[in-house]
């Protein structure tokens, strides 16, 4: 799912692990024009993992949020 928040774009995924929970991941980018033109980017990694894919989603857009208010002004 991809998201704006601000100037940032945010895209959250649910990748399907061995064990067949879902782990949340979010990808995180500023600067100008479409998504392919960003200029800053931050990957957040695994995050949490859940039973339900969105769980996972909506874990990864608020730690996402999170991270651009602390961490970008």
């Amino acid at each position: 799912m991809q998201y704006e928040y601000g100037t940032f774009h945010i895209d959250c995924r649910a990748h399907r692990a061995n064990d067949g929970r879902y782990v949340a991941r979010a990808r995180i980018s500023r600067g100008p024009g479409n998504a392919e033109d960003r200029v800053e980017t931050h990957d957040s990694g695994d995050i949490d993992s859940f039973a339900d894919e969105a769980d996972a989603i909506s874990c990864a857009k608020a730690w996402a949020i999170k991270w651009c208010d602390e961490n970008w002004d």
